[in-house]
């Protein structure tokens, strides 16, 4: 086994334990998912709330790791379309497919993955999983609201930039500490 400096953000909490561990883990961050989609506000010009979702995705590809990390988004897509109100705004359930966050929520586990591979480039990996986040989202809100790309971008991306530059420092600020 290699040796990594104590700082390293590539080293995965899941390197450190069992399967079931692991499994536990990306549970949790599902479930931590679910709570901050609850952190919800909601902006006048778009259909899609600011939430803390992102922030977690993050945490979860740093910290989780690639693999770990998408089955934590896809624990979350999976037992929220079963029925928990885990979606924000408590949606529950397949009405979730029709919403025009259902882009985001695929993106999240495109992202956690992205975010996982390139760990060890921390920065670069955050970039590349908010930019998968945001074609997954516009993309939803092209096909969802049958609207045009500058329209998807103007609802769907520009509000949130600032935010996720914040969200994202956060991220890895935690990863960094929790490491």
């Amino acid at each position: 086994m290699e040796t990594y400096p104590s700082k390293n953000i590539a080293i995965t909490w899941v390197e450190k334990g069992s399967i079931a561990r692991n499994l536990f883990l990306a549970l949790g961050f599902a479930i931590v998912t679910a709570l901050s989609a609850q952190i919800r506000i909601v902006i006048p010009i778009s259909p899609v709330p600011i939430t803390g979702q992102t922030f977690v995705v993050l945490l979860s590809g740093l910290i989780l790791g690639s693999t770990f990390g998408a089955i934590s988004m896809l624990m979350y897509l999976f037992i929220g379309m079963s029925g928990l109100p885990f979606f924000s705004a408590g949606v529950a359930g397949l009405a979730i497919i029709k919403s025009p966050t259902i882009g985001y929520i695929i993106g999240f586990f495109l992202a956690a993955y992205i975010i996982g591979a390139f760990a060890t480039k921390p920065v670069l990996a955050i970039l590349l999983g908010s930019l998968t986040i945001y074609i997954a989202g516009v993309s939803g809100l092209m096909i969802i609201l049958n609207t045009s790309l500058s329209n998807a971008l103007a609802i769907g991306v520009v509000p949130f930039l600032i935010g996720d530059a914040i969200k994202s420092i956060l991220a890895m600020g935690l990863a960094f500490k929790l490491k």
